[in-house]
């Protein structure tokens, strides 16, 4: 087992870096930043999905995470379909599992659900969603986090 990792491998960051692979960094979402993220996450890993997740980088799975997750999500103004796992972990829906959704979500016809495998979605406000994917791009960037690299998903 490598226990330390150094490379260049991670996009858009530029020079040799080294990380611990095993030990987990902390992709955190905060309550004053984005609270809708928040509040799903929240409820979904109450549910007992995981917070513990695993990178994924294959555009296939995740393209995959996502249809299967949102793919026939309602159309709501200003709001736009969450999927937690989020997409490019190799926990989503995906890896089997069926989808559930949390009171307040907006998904009639979806039951909610319990247990550690599936995906559960939200429709939550356009900016949040928009603001998660750059604080995700951010954080694997800056974390060197690579495919199979597992990570926390952190609510303050």
């Amino acid at each position: 087992m490598n226990e330390v990792r150094c490379d260049n491998a991670t996009a858009g960051r530029p020079g040799i870096g080294c990380v611990i692979p095993l030990a987990a960094s902390n992709l955190v979402y905060t309550r004053t930043a984005t609270p809708e993220l928040a509040d799903h996450v929240t409820k979904a890993q109450a549910s007992g999905l995981p917070s513990r997740l695993t990178r994924t980088e294959d555009p296939s799975v995740i393209d995959s995470n996502r249809t299967k997750a949102c793919g026939s999500a309602p159309s709501v103004p200003d709001k736009s379909c969450d999927e937690y796992p989020i997409a490019t972990s190799q926990q989503g829906l995906n890896a089997g599992g069926t989808r559930r959704t949390q009171p307040g979500c907006g998904f009639a016809g979806v039951p909610t659900g319990t247990g550690p495998v599936g995906a559960s979605v939200c429709m939550i406000a356009t900016a949040d969603n928009n603001s998660q994917g750059g604080t995700n791009t951010q954080f694997f960037r800056r974390d060197r986090v690579l495919q199979g690299d597992p990570f926390n998903v952190v609510v303050q």
